[in-house]
C-alpha cells in the first residue's frame, strides 16, 4: 500500500507543488518510501525467493486448521471477506496507471534550475503586460500566424528609479507561445520593478508565467490535462475492478439458500462459457462472440457425478491447480450473490481453508436445478462450531518477483532519482523517462523468454 500511496504523493507534488522546502520534504520523503519499498521486495524475493507453487503451496499449509478424522464437513456458519486481497488489487490499478503519468510528467518537465527564475521569485516579482522590441532564433511548428513556436523575446522592462520618459532595461528570455507574435505585440512579463537587472521571464499565457515564478515543473495546460487522464484512468480500472472484481467480497453468514455441493479438485483447465444453444438463432454471430468467455480456472469434481464446475478466481489458476489437485471440501455459493456474469461463491477445503472465487452463473443454475439432494453429501446445519481460515494465495507475492523484474525496478528507481534530483531542463529528460519506464517492461521480456527456453 506505501508504494502507490508513494507514486500518488510523486505525481501531485510533480505536478502541482511550487518550488520550496515544503515540496522538496514531500517529494524526498515519497521517493525514499518507494525506494524503501523496491528494496523490501528485493530482500524478500533475493532471501526467501521461491517458485509460486512453493509459495501457493505454504498458503495452503498455513491456512490448513483441522486434519486427519477431525476434518468437519459442515457449512461454517460464518465466511471471510477479502480485505487484504482487495487492497492489492487496488494498490496495483492505482499504482500501474500513477506510475505511467509520474514518467511522462517527469520527461517533460521544466524543474526550477536555481537561476533566473528563483531570483525573480525570492525578490516578490509581479506580471504586467510588456511590449515585444525584438524576436531572435523563432522556430514554429507551422506557416500560419496561429502556429505553436518557440522564440527569444527582448521587452524594455521600465527603470529601477520609476521616471517616465527613462531609458527601459532590456531584459530577454525564451518562451514557447500558443502563436507567433510579431515586434510590437504584448507578452506577460514576470519581472520586479526595483531591480531590473534581475532579468525577467515571459509567456503569452498569464498562467504560464504564475507557473515559472511559482517554481512548478510542468506547464499548467499540461498539468491539468495530465491529471484529468490520470485520474479518469485510476477511477476507471477501480470502478471496473469494483464491478467485475471475483474475490472481493465483504465477510457474511451463511444459512437459508445456500446451496453447497460436495466437489474434488482435479486440476487447472479452461472453460468456454458461451450462451446456451437455445436463442441462438436470434443473436448476431458478434451477440454471440462477445457474450462468450474463455476463463483459466480450477475444475471440480463432483462428488457421485460426471459433472464438473469451473471455479474461477483472480490469480494463477495452472499453479493453484497443481498445489490443490485431489483436495476436497465443499463449493457453496448463494444464487442472489452475484457479480456480472458469475455467482460468487467459496470453496472451503476439508482442511478448513477458504478460498474466494466464483462460478459462472449459467454453470450455478444448471447445478443448482439438477443436483438431487444425495450430490450434496453431508452438509448438517450451518455452525456447529466450524471455523474456516483464508486463503491468500497471493500474500507472499514479494518472494516470487522474479530477478529480472527486480533489476529492471531498480533501474527505473534509480533513473527516477537521477531525474528527481538534477534540475537540467536537457532533451535527456525523454530519453532518460522513456528508458526508465520501459527498463521493467523489458525486463519481463527477459523474463518470459527465459520461461520460455525452460519449458522448451
Amino acid at each position: 500500500m506505501a508504494a502507490p500511496l508513494a507514486l500518488v504523493v510523486l505525481t501531485a507534488a510533480w505536478l502541482f507543488a511550487g518550488a520550496g522546502g515544503v515540496r522538496t520534504a514531500v517529494v524526498w520523503l515519497a521517493f525514499g518510501m518507494l525506494a524503501l519499498c523496491v528494496g523490501v521486495v528485493g530482500a524478500s524475493a533475493l532471501r526467501g525467493g521461491a517458485p509460486r507453487d512453493r509459495t501457493y503451496a505454504r498458503a495452503v499449509r498455513a491456512a490448513s486448521s483441522a486434519s486427519g478424522g477431525d476434518r468437519p464437513a459442515g457449512l461454517p456458519a460464518r465466511l471471510h471477506g477479502t480485505p487484504w486481497p482487495s487492497l492489492r488489487a487496488v494498490g496495483l490499478l492505482v499504482g500501474l496507471p500513477t506510475l505511467v503519468c509520474l514518467w511522462s510528467v517527469l520527461a517533460v518537465a521544466e524543474p526550477d534550475s536555481g537561476g533566473r527564475t528563483t531570483a525573480l521569485r525570492e525578490a516578490g516579482a509581479v506580471t504586467g503586460k510588456l511590449r515585444i522590441a525584438a524576436i531572435e532564433h523563432e522556430v514554429s511548428e507551422g506557416r500560419g500566424r496561429r502556429a505553436d513556436a518557440t522564440a527569444r523575446y527582448t521587452v524594455l522592462l521600465p527603470p529601477a528609479n520609476g521616471q517616465r520618459g527613462g531609458r527601459g532595461v532590456p531584459a530577454s528570455f525564451t518562451a514557447d507561445t500558443e502563436r507567433r507574435q510579431e515586434v510590437g505585440g504584448e507578452l506577460y512579463v514576470g519581472y520586479v520593478p526595483a531591480h531590473p537587472e534581475l532579468g525577467a521571464v515571459g509567456d503569452d499565457q498569464q498562467a504560464e508565467v504564475a507557473r515559472k515564478l511559482s517554481g512548478r515543473t510542468v506547464e499548467a495546460a499540461t498539468s491539468w490535462v495530465a491529471a484529468g487522464i490520470w485520474i479518469l484512468v485510476t477511477l476507471a480500472l477501480c470502478a471496473g475492478w469494483w464491478r467485475e472484481g471475483v474475490t472481493r467480497r465483504g465477510a457474511c453468514s451463511t444459512g437459508e439458500g445456500w446451496v453447497p455441493l460436495r466437489v474434488r479438485v482435479t486440476g487447472a483447465g479452461k472453460h468456454t462459457d458461451a450462451p446456451p444453444a437455445e436463442g441462438t438463432d436470434q443473436m448476431t454471430a458478434r451477440e454471440r462472440r462477445d457474450n462468450t468467455r474463455q476463463l483459466s480456472c480450477l475444475l471440480l469434481a463432483v462428488d457421485g457425478t460426471d459433472r464438473t464446475v469451473p471455479f474461477h478466481g483472480e490469480l494463477s489458476s495452472t499453479v493453484a491447480g497443481t498445489v490443490l489437485a485431489g483436495a476436497s471440501g465443499l463449493l457453496v455459493w448463494h444464487p442472489q450473490r452475484r457479480r456480472s456474469k458469475d455467482v460468487l461463491a467459496e470453496l472451503i477445503g476439508d482442511d478448513g481453508w477458504q478460498l474466494p472465487g466464483a462460478v459462472p452463473a449459467r454453470v450455478a443454475q444448471d447445478m443448482a436445478a439438477a443436483a438431487p439432494a444425495p450430490e450434496r453429501g453431508p452438509v448438517p446445519e450451518a455452525g456447529a462450531g466450524r471455523q474456516v481460515r483464508l486463503l491468500d494465495l497471493g500474500a507472499a507475492w514479494s518472494a516470487t518477483v522474479p530477478k529480472p523484474l527486480l533489476a529492471g525496478l531498480v533501474c527505473s528507481v534509480a533513473i527516477m532519482g537521477a531525474l528527481l534530483a538534477v534540475p537540467d531542463n536537457g532533451a535527456w529528460r525523454l530519453w532518460a523517462g522513456a528508458a526508465g519506464l520501459l527498463a521493467p517492461l523489458a525486463a519481463l521480456l527477459v523474463q518470459v523468454s527465459l520461461a520460455d527456453e525452460d519449458s522448451a
